[in-house]
């Protein structure tokens, strides 16, 4: 088989696209000459553009009313693949703009991704998650290599078919056979994300400016995630942080963006030490960086969880109960290790998490509660003065 040029459709989450670099780095390795593009599936965009108050509708159209808006699919230079280096091209599909149109202007609208992808010329389209519409689109870009799981209702439009699911292969390895079943040779499922030295900068200035050194032990804390469910409770994350600082006296930086302000606050609520604290907004690389100047980071089950692996800093993640097989993804060691209750759950059915949290609480499913302050302090002791043990 020979591919020249290939599109990977893929899901925009920042989890989502750290798991898919080792398949990026896999294709190009066995294809070094062809040119991979992402085609990236992007739901924090807004729907629609704010617009200013004294600023007339007469004056301005509203995108909304426009199916062939120029901010339907536009090229990006501000994603986590920016600085893949197995990545040619990105583009961003603004979905959340795309599912609040109807009708005739949302048939326009998916006519537009079509014309992008034909556009393309691509040779090889790889669908990185089930979906009819996504099968659709491979299949009238016109592209001879469509690949994609085969267990999906318009499956039978795909050419290479692999019997798999993220439920049971877990998402890395899903997406390394992906592109196994087209020749692609994966000889490793690190995952990575460069650091840009811009970043590197700003971080190393941050950390001089909040008294902090990079040769001295920190620890990264990172309590947001995008369901509240997910996410082990505010005061127990403030009292780990208060044990980190004043029992192993290891000074910590909580860590957060857009979108995690309401369970910051409620950690700094109940906290009794000082912390360094950094809004990174959604810079990633900023994020990244100031992961890399970490000896540990403490997060959920989340994004900023991948990137910390991706970045080589270790990890401890809070999971629920029985989500082990499809994101649980990397082999627990002294560097990705994982909390997660062993014994049954009160309040869901033998072996299904329903994510349910308990009444009157506002995070954390009951079997992420089930972990403790005490085995997490336990758990960071270990990870941080090994030779203690």
């Amino acid at each position: 088989m020979k591919i020249s040029n290939a599109l990977f459709i893929a899901e925009g989450q920042l989890g989502d696209l750290l798991l898919l670099t080792p398949a990026l780095r896999a294709l190009k390795k066995t294809y070094p000459s062809a040119s991979i593009s992402v085609l990236v599936l992007e739901r924090n965009q807004p729907a629609r553009p704010m617009r200013p108050k004294n600023e007339s509708r007469d004056i301005t159209p509203d995108p909304l009313e426009r199916a062939d808006s120029d901010q339907l699919v536009v090229e990006s230079s501000d994603s986590v693949l920016s600085s893949n280096p197995n990545v040619d091209k990105i583009s961003v599909l603004n979905r959340n703009l795309l599912r609040s149109l109807r009708g005739l202007r949302r048939v326009r609208a998916e006519l537009r991704v079509v014309d992008y992808l034909r556009r393309g010329k691509f040779d090889t389209v790889i669908c990185t998650f089930p979906e009819d519409r996504f099968v659709l689109w491979a299949f009238t870009s016109g592209a001879k290599v469509r690949v994609g799981q085969r267990r999906q209702g318009l499956g039978r439009l795909l050419t290479h078919m692999p019997e798999i699911e993220k439920s049971t292969k877990g998402v890395l390895e899903y997406y390394c056979d992906l592109v196994r079943t087209i020749g692609a040779t994966v000889a490793s499922t690190r995952t990575e994300y460069v650091i840009s030295d811009r970043a590197m900068s700003w971080a190393d200035k941050f950390l001089c400016e909040h008294g902090l050194t990079t040769s001295q032990e920190l620890v990264a804390v990172h309590p947001g995630a995008s369901g509240d469910y997910k996410i082990w409770p505010a005061n127990r994350y403030a009292s780990l942080i208060d044990c980190v600082q004043t029992d192993l006296s290891v000074p910590v930086i909580l860590c957060y963006g857009g979108g995690d302000e309401v369970v910051v606050d409620e950690v700094k609520r109940y906290l009794k030490t000082d912390v360094t604290e950094v809004n990174v907004e959604r810079n990633v690389g900023n994020l990244a960086a100031v992961f890399k100047r970490c000896a540990l980071c403490i997060l959920n089950d989340s994004g900023p969880r991948h990137l910390a692996v991706a970045v080589g800093t270790p990890s401890l993640a809070f999971f629920r109960q029985h989500h082990d097989i499809e994101w649980k993804v990397y082999p627990e060691s002294e560097s990705t290790a994982t909390l997660r209750a062993e014994q049954p759950c009160p309040a869901c059915p033998a072996g299904v998490c329903m994510d349910k949290i308990p009444v009157g609480d506002r995070f954390g499913s009951h079997c992420v509660r089930m972990t403790s302050v005490e085995q997490a302090v336990a758990r960071v002791r270990e990870l941080l003065f090994p030779s203690s043990r």
